[in-house]
């Protein structure tokens, strides 16, 4: 059997934008790359609990997708229940550890 490459693997880089939004079910969301859109949904939080949660978690989502951390700048839309964020990579820290011991 053989196995698939993970999408995020296969040179779509890092997320540019965001796109996450509440259903009566589940809080769902878009992710848009250079030249690909990657959607889903999040099995935690609740699509009850609070946008706070939902963006939290979506960042979680965002990282592994990307496999390194980033910063997503939240704003609500003119749609209730849907939010967009801008997303930037944080800098990877290069120097290495010189802990005094």
């Amino acid at each position: 059997m053989k196995r698939r490459r993970k999408h995020w693997r296969d040179g779509f880089g890092t997320p540019k934008t965001f796109v996450l939004y509440r259903t009566p079910d589940v809080w769902r969301f878009a992710m848009h790359f250079s030249g690909a859109i990657v959607d889903g949904y999040l099995a935690q939080p609740s699509a009850d609990s609070e946008p706070g949660a939902a963006q939290s978690a979506a960042q979680g989502k965002a990282e592994d997708l990307a496999g390194r951390p980033l910063t997503i700048s939240w704003e609500s839309s003119d749609e209730p229940g849907w939010w967009t964020g801008t997303i930037t990579t944080e800098p990877m820290d290069l120097t290495p550890n010189s802990a005094a011991g």
